[in-house]
């Protein structure tokens, strides 16, 4: 196994390497951390270390102190992080709603995602595991998909005013194909099924076996501001259970001051 690994190190490239060092640093951003210690975590000789830490910090990913010889995140990462499109984008709303993401995950047991609008698409910007975990996810935080592809995302299309709804499926037409066995048709489905209970179910139309119920999130003022859904296997998701886990969904954000 060891040269195994050593072979793999050998076979890294220069760019693999440089990017090893970056979560190294961010460990211990808050104090900084030396050339020794980064070479040493990363299994680099200090010549190495140092030429690749020399190319983050030109390129503004590295901050470094020529007097104290510490290195910690430079400003570039932190821009790149705040990018449109990226999930620390919507960080405010993320953090008033963790603890409904939280608080659905501990109740129901399963896989709880939090995805907000971002133009024509849908970005996830949360998540967290129940008791229940499942392991085909393709769903991760900075996940974007086409508004309609997945539960949480077709909550968000079918809370939008109609005529934009209809110009969003309309032009989605192609790509929901490439998603499992989602058609426009479904979509449709399961808009209509939101439009008449205020939530909507994906029959495994994405990953065979897995399916989600999603609820769209208003503020107060009645602004749409994302879709949040539970993932499950599709046996744990049937019958009198969806009402039950939709219960625990409008509970939690009603406790939180949002609606459904």
């Amino acid at each position: 196994m060891q040269d195994e690994n050593e072979a793999s190190r050998g076979s890294e490239t220069s760019l693999a390497k440089a990017i090893r060092l970056l979560p190294i640093v961010a460990e211990r951003n808050a104090t900084g951390v030396n050339l020794s210690t980064i070479a040493r975590k990363a299994d680099l000789t200090p010549a190495t270390a140092r030429r690749l830490l020399q190319g983050l910090v030109d390129g503004g990913l590295l901050s470094f102190d020529p007097y104290s010889k510490i290195y910690t995140l430079g400003i570039g990462l932190f821009n790149l992080a705040g990018a449109p499109g990226s999930p620390r984008q919507f960080d405010s709303l993320r953090m008033n709603l963790r603890p409904v993401v939280e608080e659905v995950a501990a109740l129901s047991g399963d896989t709880v995602y939090l995805t907000v609008p971002f133009g024509d698409e849908a970005i996830c910007i949360d998540t967290a595991t129940g008791s229940y975990p499942i392991s085909a996810n393709t769903l991760h935080v900075g996940s974007r998909r086409p508004l309609g592809v997945g539960a949480g995302s077709a909550a968000i299309l079918a809370a939008m005013p109609p005529d934009r709804r209809d110009r969003l499926i309309a032009s989605h037409r192609e790509v929901y194909g490439r998603y499992g066995e989602l058609t426009t048709a479904e979509v449709r489905r399961m808009v209509a099924h939101w439009q008449s209970h205020r939530f909507l179910v994906n029959n495994s139309m994405i990953i065979a076996g897995v399916s989600a119920i999603a609820v769209a999130v208003f503020d107060a003022s009645d602004t749409l501001l994302a879709g949040l859904s539970v993932s499950a296997l599709k046996t744990r998701l049937g019958g009198k259970r969806r009402k039950d886990v939709v219960s625990i969904m409008t509970g939690a954000l009603e406790r939180a001051g949002f609606k459904t």
